[in-house]
Formats: C-alpha cells, structure tokens, sequence
C-alpha cells in the first residue's frame, strides 16, 4: 500500500473568477485556513489551499480568460459538502459575516445542516451529525 500523506486522497479544485477573493472571503466567513497563495506576477492568485478544522483541504484558482463562475452563468453548478462539529456556531459566524445561510434543517439521516452560496455562486452545505 502507498504511503500518504496526512492530507485527503480526494480534494475539490474549486475554480473563481478571483481567487483571492474568494479565499479572504472563505477564511473570514468560514474561518478556512490559509495554507497555500500562490500568485502570478501581477499579483493575482493563480493557486490557492485552504485547510479545514476537519482536517479536509479545498483548492481554488483563477483560470483567467473567459472562465466565468456559477453566478454569472446562471445558477449553481456543484455542491461542496463539509462535516463539521458545532453547525450552529459555525452558521452564527457565517451569518455575522454578512453571508446569506439558509435555515437549519434536520435531515433523515439524522444530521442538521445549512447552505449558503458564495459570492461567486458556489453552494456550500454544512452539515453536522447528531
């Protein structure tokens, strides 16, 4: 068997039209880590990670060109779904940021959960179990 890191064998590679952006906005509303901002000469972000309290890792990046993100295509294109331990104090914090959360809601499953898009059109789905 291959020997892995500590990092997630399967990690989402989020593209943004401003990648910078969205990293400052996923770090303050979500409270994201910042493990990686890598940028192009002129100062943009070309390749950004984020580490979650969870242990998971999200990547993101600018493609530049006539890349345009869910927003301004017209609705949202993927779901991004992260387990978390306190739903509730991690909505508040979303919510006091100025992000736009969905209410809680209790799932057959057995687990609560909210969503909120980001500026860029992305859907994110927190959920906790219970």
């Amino acid at each position: 068997m291959a020997d892995y890191d500590a990092d997630p064998q399967v990690v989402p590679y989020l593209l943004y039209e401003d990648a910078g952006a969205a990293m400052d906005w996923l770090i303050a509303v979500f409270g994201f880590t910042q493990r990686v901002r890598d940028r192009q000469g002129d100062g943009t972000v070309r390749h950004g990670e984020l580490l979650l309290d969870n242990g998971g890792v999200i990547m993101l990046g600018s493609p530049g060109g006539a890349f345009r993100g869910p927003a301004r295509l017209g609705g949202v294109t993927q779901l991004q779904c992260v387990t978390i331990s306190d739903l509730m104090a991690h909505r508040e914090r979303a919510q006091a940021a100025g992000a736009d959360v969905s209410e809680v809601s209790m799932r057959a499953n057995r687990a609560q959960s909210y969503t909120v898009d980001d500026p860029e059109g992305h859907r994110w789905y927190f959920s906790e179990p219970l």
